[in-house]
C-alpha cells in the first residue's frame, strides 16, 4: 500500500510539473501578440520559463524514481524551490500590488485573462501544490531560503540597470526610477526583497524544511 500510494504521489507530481511546461507553448504566443521581444523584460515571463524548465527535470526524475524508489536529488529540489518562490512572487505581487493599480476589475483581468491566466494564476498553483505536497523529500535546510533571492536579483541586476540607462521604462511602475524619488526606489527595493525572503521562508517552512543547516 505505501508503494501504491507514493507512486500515486509521483504520478501527481509528474501531472502538475508537466502542466508548467504545456502551459508555455500555449502563454507564450499570448505573451508576445501583447508585447512582442519586450515579454523578456517583464518578471512574469521570465520567472515562468525558469519554473517550466525546472518542472521538466522534476517531471523527469519522479518518473525516474518511480522505478528507483530514489528521492530527488537535493540540487534538484533547491531549483524547484527557487522556482516556486519566484512564481509564488509573481501571484502576490499581483494580488496585492499591481490589481490594485489597475483598479475595478484589475485581479480579474491580471488572473483570468489571455496569457496571464497561466502565468499569474494556474502556473503558480501548480508548481505550489505540487511543492508543498507532492515533494517533500529531501528536505533543505534553512540556509537554502536565501536561495531564492537569486532569481529575483538577478533579474533587477539587468532591469534596473537599464531603466537608469534610459534604455527601457519599467516593465513594473517600481522600476520606473525617473518617475519617482530615489528613496521611492530604495524602498520598493528593500521592501520587494523583504517580501520575497519572507515568502520564501514561509515556503521552506510549509514545504518541509529543516530547522537548523544540513551540509
Amino acid at each position: 500500500m505505501k508503494k501504491f500510494l507514493d507512486t500515486c504521489r509521483r504520478l501527481l507530481s509528474i501531472a502538475l510539473n508537466l502542466f508548467v511546461l504545456c502551459a508555455e507553448p500555449i502563454a507564450l504566443p499570448l505573451s508576445w501578440e501583447m508585447g512582442q521581444a519586450q515579454i523578456f523584460t517583464f518578471y512574469t515571463e521570465d520567472s515562468n520559463i525558469f519554473a517550466a524548465a525546472v518542472c521538466t527535470l522534476v517531471a523527469v526524475c519522479q518518473l525516474w524514481c518511480i522505478f528507483t524508489g530514489g528521492e530527488l536529488p537535493r540540487w534538484l529540489k533547491r531549483l524547484k524551490f527557487m522556482a516556486t518562490s519566484c512564481l509564488l512572487l509573481t501571484f502576490l505581487t499581483v494580488v496585492f500590488v499591481l490589481a490594485p493599480m489597475n483598479g475595478e476589475g484589475g485581479l480579474y483581468m491580471l488572473l483570468c485573462t489571455s496569457s496571464m491566466l497561466y502565468h499569474h494564476l494556474l502556473n503558480p498553483m501548480a508548481a505550489l501544490l505540487s511543492y508543498l505536497l507532492l515533494e517533500r523529500e529531501p528536505h533543505l535546510p534553512r540556509s537554502d531560503v536565501r536561495w531564492a533571492l537569486l532569481p529575483t536579483l538577478a533579474y533587477a541586476a539587468v532591469i534596473l540597470p537599464l531603466n537608469i540607462l534610459r534604455v527601457i521604462v519599467g516593465p513594473y511602475p517600481f522600476f520606473e526610477v525617473y518617475h519617482q524619488p530615489v528613496y521611492v526606489s530604495v524602498l520598493w527595493a528593500v521592501g520587494l526583497l523583504g517580501v520575497n525572503y519572507l515568502y520564501a521562508w514561509l515556503l521552506w517552512r510549509l514545504g518541509g524544511g529543516r530547522p537548523r543547516s544540513a551540509r
